[in-house]
């Protein structure tokens, strides 16, 4: 009896020291799936204020662009105002500009009096004179009106010629005058009817030959 109890104790010591790392080795599995799940908790936590914080972020936006509107439509009405004030000063500055050049000052000297480079002083002046044509135009187109109707016009192409036919060529010379290439006006020099029908410009040699 008392040899076959040996063995016995000894088999059975033998699953007590592996059931005590089994359940060692549990233990330590069940603190790491405890670390997991609170882990898992802390990330899930982490999204919802991440997300949380966007949808902030989003109705403060939303709140600012509707308060911020009003005043962007004023901003832009302030701008278009200034741009207009702007555009019809520095276009009395160019006219200023052109009044001075025209009483017989040079460009240098009008840059010299207004503090500009001569180049800047041109521009100026440039634009001042478009500037006045501008005016011109307007006037011009105003006073028009004004008479009632514009400006009178020649006939229309094949307007009072009902044969088809071009108007004759007049039976008498006409003098015009020409310019020359270096600006001075060009005695007058008659037009009389060819052959053709055509007006020709005789020199005064031709109409002597």
């Amino acid at each position: 009896m008392a040899e076959s109890a040996t063995p016995a104790r000894r088999q059975a010591r033998r699953p007590t020291r592996i059931s005590r790392e089994l359940a060692e080795a549990r233990k330590r599995n069940a603190a790491q799936l405890a670390r997991q799940r609170e882990q898992e908790k802390t990330v899930d936590e982490a999204l919802a204020e991440f997300f949380g914080a966007g949808e902030q972020i989003a109705a403060a936006e939303a709140d600012t662009q509707r308060k911020v509107e009003p005043h962007e439509r004023a901003i832009a009405q302030l701008r278009e105002q200034l741009g207009q004030t702007v555009g019809g000063a520095e276009i009395a500055q160019a006219l200023a500009a052109l009044t001075i050049y025209e009483a017989d000052r040079t460009v240098e000297q009008v840059g010299e009096l207004l503090g500009l480079g001569e180049k800047a002083a041109r521009r100026l002046i440039a634009a001042g004179r478009d500037a006045a044509a501008a005016d011109t135009d307007q006037a011009d187109d105003q006073d028009d009106a004004a008479a009632g109707g514009g400006v009178a016009t020649g006939p229309e192409p094949g307007e009072g010629h009902d044969d088809g036919q071009a108007p004759a060529a007049p039976a008498e010379p006409v003098a015009v005058t020409t310019s020359w290439p270096d600006g001075e006006p060009g005695a007058a020099r008659p037009i009389r009817p060819s052959s053709d029908g055509d007006l020709a410009v005789f020199s005064s040699d031709t109409a002597s030959a």
